[in-house]
């Protein structure tokens, strides 16, 4: 399809997104539109879009202009009045994630969106990099076997205060896993080819935090086929370092990804090292890590433009997009079952969650899709060490 789209926010991440759109020659941005005229006006002209027409009012932008796309890259807090306008105006929705803060809201959203067939497509883009497309294939290809237990953290000083970071953060309710856990949660359903069928958690704010709530996290997941996983995640560190560390143990050896968007190893386990030379081993007497080859990406752009393809292709297509309001309702449960954990102390069980908050059952049992369906996925990652 030819793609016209109303682009609502022109901030850090809606620059990245127009030149995005750019990039790809089916897609035209018809329209910006953004609380402030002037400014709004002024930086589309800097980014080369100054024939665009520019708007501070949606409900005029969606009257005067000929579109079929509304991309929502706003605050989660006014999407839901924002994606009902475009669904009444029969345009298909693209939203930079949470879809909403509220529960409520994200599903009456894609309740809307099924009624009328349109896509709802929320960026998860995360998905889209190299070391994830990697991760998943070796989970589907079993060349390790299967995945038993698995480590993530997040460690970053994220002051709020910075001019090119969004600033609605500060005074949001669980800015930690609404705005960033929530890739990392998605992350490990998508990578790990499960749903979760358990989750125990607890937050946290500490004393120097730049946020109102909490913005330190602490998840124990057990996912439907068996693994766990253990989750931390911060944006108040006492150091300004981003401390990333992703480990996935299987019973053939170990995936680590020490880097955010890159530097994925795998090791294999060799269990006879466990009986000879010393018995605390370092990096001289284990099994050593191998690079995995993987082409390099710019992130939050080369993985927003295959999620963008994707989209359209599933617009054309009238195939469940991978990244689809459906799927996406299931990651923001996890999310907000996270959030009644550690007001309550205790384990959710996540059927029984899904079932309290009446999420359709077609919903629940979609699968978590690949975005790269064009790989054979029982197949191993090419170009490995």
């Amino acid at each position: 399809m030819k793609a016209r789209i109303v682009q609502v926010g022109l901030g850090v991440r809606g620059v990245q997104w127009a030149k995005v759109i750019r990039a790809i020659p089916s897609c035209n941005v018809v329209a910006f539109v953004a609380r402030n005229l002037g400014r709004l006006q002024q930086r589309a002209s800097d980014l080369g879009f100054a024939s665009v027409p520019c708007y501070d009012d949606l409900p005029q932008a969606l009257d005067d202009v000929e579109a079929n796309i509304l991309l929502l890259v706003t605050p989660p807090e006014v999407h839901h009045e924002q994606a009902m306008l475009g669904l009444e105006k029969g345009l298909h929705l693209l939203a930079e994630k949470p879809l909403t803060e509220d529960l409520d809201e994200a599903i009456e959203i894609v309740a809307a969106a099924e009624e009328r067939k349109l896509q709802v497509g929320v960026s998860m883009n995360f998905r889209y990099l190299a070391p994830s497309q990697a991760i998943r294939r070796y989970v589907l290809g079993k060349e390790l076997g299967e995945p038993s237990f698995s480590q993530f953290t997040y460690i970053r000083h994220r002051d709020g205060h910075r001019a090119d970071l969004n600033s609605y953060c500060m005074t949001q309710e669980q800015p930690m896993l609404l705005e960033q856990s929530v890739h990392h949660l998605d992350l490990m359903r998508y990578c790990f080819a499960s749903d979760v069928e358990w989750v125990q958690a607890d937050t946290w704010n500490p004393p120097w935090s730049t946020y109102q709530d909490d913005s330190n996290v602490s998840v124990l997941l057990k996912f439907q086929n068996g693994m766990y996983a253990n989750y931390m995640g911060t944006w108040t560190s006492g150091s300004n370092r981003l401390r990333f560390l992703w480990q996935i143990d299987f019973p053939g050896g170990t995936l680590v990804q020490k880097r955010q968007f890159c530097n994925l190893s795998v090791s294999r386990f060799q269990p006879e090292l466990s009986l000879t030379g010393r018995n605390f081993k370092e990096e001289d007497d284990i099994e050593p890590l191998m690079p995995v080859d993987l082409p390099k990406v710019a992130a939050f752009t080369d993985d927003s433009q295959e999620l963008l393809k994707s989209f359209l292709k599933g617009i054309d297509d009238k195939t469940i997009f991978e990244t689809s309001g459906k799927d996406h309702i299931k990651t923001l449960c996890v999310v907000h079952a996270c959030i009644e954990s550690a007001k309550t102390g205790k384990r959710v069980q996540m059927d029984e969650f899904y079932e309290r908050h009446n999420i359709p059952t077609h919903w629940v049992n979609q699968k978590v899709q690949s975005p790269r369906t064009s790989r054979n996925e029982s197949g191993h990652p090419e170009g490995r060490s």
